[in-house]
């Protein structure tokens, strides 16, 4: 399933964070619409039925399978899967960390990453696209003030949340109604923002140097 483009947000938009008039499209991305093909889904689907698993709340980004022979017995091969989520709040995504599910012949085995445990913030946003597009180009200008080529392209915004303390050594959940948002058909530059106020949470132009 593809994402599902919606109009910008009706609400009167916080009057400090002026609207850039630019092309802004506010992306949905419901968590029926998983990144791994369809007979993926399937056997996603059975691995978290019969370990009691919640399948609403997330969604596939990556399955991987394994099977390996064995030479002893009962000579029955190892097999294992690995299914990787984003999970989802209020039927939006939970942008600051994705969890993995190792099963092994069927049982959960191992959990990496800690699942979410929900919030009772509400989905509804104070801000809109075009003042993430504000935004975002006002966090390109400052990192990257020679980037001139992403000027007047489109940019895409998605509604979710985001844990800020998860780069942290706070275990204590602490999820606010974030933005993310990057050029349209472009990974990188990206950014996320806080919604309440349009603070910057994190900015990533894609560039690595390595040593």
């Amino acid at each position: 399933m593809v994402p599902m483009l919606l109009a910008c947000s009706k609400l009167d938009p916080d009057p400090s964070i002026a609207t850039d008039p630019g092309c802004s499209e506010l992306v949905a991305m419901p968590a029926s619409a998983h990144a791994i093909t369809p007979a993926q889904v399937q056997l996603a689907n059975a691995l978290f039925a019969r370990n009691g698993l919640d399948v609403s709340r997330v969604r596939y980004v990556r399955f991987l399978h394994d099977s390996v022979a064995t030479y002893y017995a009962p000579y029955a091969p190892l097999v294992s899967d690995n299914v990787g989520v984003e999970e989802y709040v209020n039927g939006l995504p939970v942008f600051s960390q994705q969890v993995n599910y190792i099963f092994k012949a069927g049982t959960l085995s191992f959990t990496a990453g800690t699942p979410t445990r929900g919030t009772q913030r509400t989905g509804r946003p104070t801000l809109t696209a075009g003042q993430m597009r504000t935004r975002f180009f006002a966090t390109v200008s400052e990192f990257d003030p020679s980037n001139n080529r992403l000027a007047g392209q489109c940019v895409e915004a998605r509604l979710g949340y985001y844990n800020l303390n998860s780069s942290t050594a706070n275990t204590a959940e602490n999820l606010v109604l974030a933005w993310k948002v990057n050029v349209k058909g472009q990974s990188y530059p990206f950014a996320y923002f806080e919604d309440t106020n349009g603070r910057l949470i994190y900015y990533d132009n894609g560039i690595r140097t390595f040593r």
